[in-house]
């Protein structure tokens, strides 16, 4: 199995904690290392990959061409939907970049 997650960061304070829920994808929240639950779920040769800087690229290119293509957007998504989506990809990048979010690539065989 493999797959990509964003998780809060380790050590964070409660004033960060609470941003990082509020500015990560509704899953981030959840508690325990990701190899440790992948173990408790079974899967051996558990690997973690940070892929966060590639992330952070990967997010500053969406939300660019989520900008440079308002015109054609907006109209097909609503103004509410489309602000929305702007909206979200900035406080991703931002919780990011402050440190509060990491992007993990995860392995594991079962």
């Amino acid at each position: 199995m493999a797959f990509f997650t964003i998780v809060m960061s380790p050590g964070l304070s409660k004033p960060q904690h609470r941003r990082a829920a509020l500015v990560g994808p509704p899953a981030v929240a959840s508690t325990g290392p990701v190899d440790e639950q992948m173990s408790a779920a079974g899967f051996d040769r558990v690997q973690v990959v940070d892929v966060t800087e590639q992330f952070l690229a990967t997010a500053r290119a969406w939300l660019a061409e989520l900008e440079d293509g308002e015109k054609e957007l907006r109209p097909m998504l609503g103004d509410a939907e489309y602000a929305q989506k702007r909206r979200d990809r900035k406080e991703i990048i931002a919780g990011t970049e402050e440190g509060l979010l990491v992007r993990l690539l995860v392995t594991g065989v079962a």
